[in-house]
């Protein structure tokens, strides 16, 4: 009985760290890496110079996409977790046999969840960073930028952001890829024994 209560707590914590690392990197980025009624993503922002019509203020180039392919892998990552989660933690509280097939099922989905996991952090971390460079290359500090602001052209309000915020997303998202990896790695051997 104690062993499938250490069980539970294994798994349920791996699947607890999941979810939650997932909500972070959501939240995070839809919340601080992007700003104004467009939501323009400021990961990869390139082209960062002073306007030459307006001195004092500084032009860029924010096309990126980013934003919105980490909040849909973070979701999808949300979502995973709270279905397989509940059937890992199903088949260890009702001590029922799994299929093989079911075993097998469940390490190739956390297999794949383990390298989107991966896919976003990656995307994440260079997008932070590139942005951060175009900043650094202008002689400003990054934090001092994000918390200065940015503004659409079409309007006048100033959208403040939290670099340490984006930065705990960033992170949470490579501790949801280590979590992916972690429960993938158990299932793995899960099924190697039975088979």
């Amino acid at each position: 009985m104690s062993s499938n209560w250490l069980r539970i707590g294994l798994y349920g914590g791996i699947h607890a760290l999941q979810l939650l690392t997932a909500i972070i990197t959501l939240a995070g980025i839809a919340d601080q890496a992007r700003y104004g009624p467009s939501g323009i993503c400021i990961l990869y922002i390139q082209d960062y110079k002073v306007d030459q019509a307006n001195p004092g203020y500084y032009l860029f180039n924010a096309n990126s996409s980013a934003c919105s392919g980490i909040m849909g892998l973070s979701a999808a990552s949300m979502l995973l977790a709270l279905i397989i989660g509940a059937a890992s933690l199903y088949y260890i509280v009702r001590a029922e046999f799994r299929a093989v097939r079911l075993i097998f099922g469940m390490a190739v989905i956390s297999i794949v969840e383990t390298l989107i996991a991966f896919l976003m952090a990656i995307i994440a971390t260079i997008g932070i960073n590139t942005t951060c460079n175009q900043f650094t290359l202008a002689g400003f500090s990054c934090g001092t930028i994000f918390s200065g602001g940015f503004f659409e052209q079409e309007t006048t309000a100033t959208y403040p952001k939290s670099l340490g915020v984006v930065n705990a997303a960033v992170v949470s998202s490579w501790i949801c890829c280590l979590s992916w990896a972690a429960y993938a790695a158990l299932e793995v051997l899960n099924w190697r024994n039975s088979v």
